[in-house]
């Protein structure tokens, strides 16, 4: 009888683990997780999103791509040397028109495809901070902008666009004259569905206080300002927009600052650095995924 009873419980026993086995390799085959109310999904899972970005890897140089519908916006063109690399990428979205492209400020890390992409493709707005550099880059831009017979939109206050179902607010600086180029940028955010995406330029102090005056948001995305340099109002801000993904332009020679980096851990915003290839991050609206291409 004994012997009966003990079998038995070993049977169970057995029986009990592995249930718990297979539960357990079910919850890490799953491809949808939540993170405070995010819906985070594999990348295979969402496929023929409305709303995509997809921050390149233009070494230490800003170049990002939006497509809402279809519908394509550029913030900022990398290193002249991107031209080519920039100009492809839109042949192989199938993209002939931008409907905005926004530079956010005149350095030759983020002006200096313009001219390539001006000069290739349709461009319905362009906008950029007003003021003028004098660079090899920006006079090839000014150029591109003549012979396209384009007159740049240069804002003073806050533009508010709505495409599909993204609102877009472009927010320039708010002064005439900074003594930073860099303090010139414009900074732009979008709200999707659930989700919000700030694109922050290269802001340094200054302007970053201008924004944090007026920002009382959270944000799901945050491509870092100024290649993740590090300055007086970098905690400040980084603690303020809280990121869930955090995205850094740079190349292996220029990483991002040690104390920048520290902060982000933090907060605990995973964080994706350009150099190890471009970043897609795609949304429905509901649920959002982000991926590397690692070239």
């Amino acid at each position: 009888m004994k012997n009966i009873i003990l079998k038995n419980l070993v049977l169970l026993t057995s029986i009990f683990i592995s249930t718990l086995w297979l539960i357990g390799c079910n919850n890490l085959n799953s491809t949808s997780k939540s993170t405070d109310g995010i819906n985070i999904i594999d990348e295979k899972e969402l496929k023929n999103v409305p709303f995509e970005v997809k921050v390149l890897n233009t070494e230490k140089s800003d170049c990002i791509l939006i497509k809402i519908n279809d519908k394509a916006i550029m913030i900022d063109t990398g290193l002249n040397k991107n031209g080519k690399q920039i100009c492809d990428l839109l042949k192989e979205n199938n993209i002939d028109t931008l409907e905005y492209l926004i530079i956010t400020h005149l350095d030759k890390d983020h002006i200096g495809g313009a001219d390539a992409v001006l000069n290739d493709i349709k461009v319905n707005n362009l906008i950029q901070s007003d003021y003028v550099k004098d660079s090899k880059q920006y006079n090839q831009y000014v150029n591109a902008i003549n012979t396209n017979n384009m007159a740049p939109t240069m804002p003073h206050e806050d533009i508010h666009v709505q495409i599909g179902d993204a609102k877009i607010k472009i927010s320039p600086a708010l002064k005439y004259k900074y003594e930073k180029s860099n303090d010139y940028s414009i900074i732009v955010s979008i709200e999707y569905g659930k989700y919000n995406f700030l694109f922050a330029g290269d802001a340094e102090e200054e302007r970053l206080a201008e924004f944090l005056s007026n920002n009382n948001e959270n944000y799901t995305v945050l491509k870092l300002p100024h290649h993740g340099r590090y300055n007086g109002l970098s905690e400040k801000f980084l603690k303020s927009v809280s990121p869930i993904y955090s995205v850094i332009t740079c190349s292996e020679e220029e990483m991002p600052d040690n104390e920048i980096v520290s902060i982000l851990s933090s907060i605990k915003s995973k964080t994706f650095l350009t150099k190890d290839g471009d970043v897609t991050i795609k949304t429905d609206g509901e649920s959002i995924s982000i991926d590397q291409n690692n070239i």
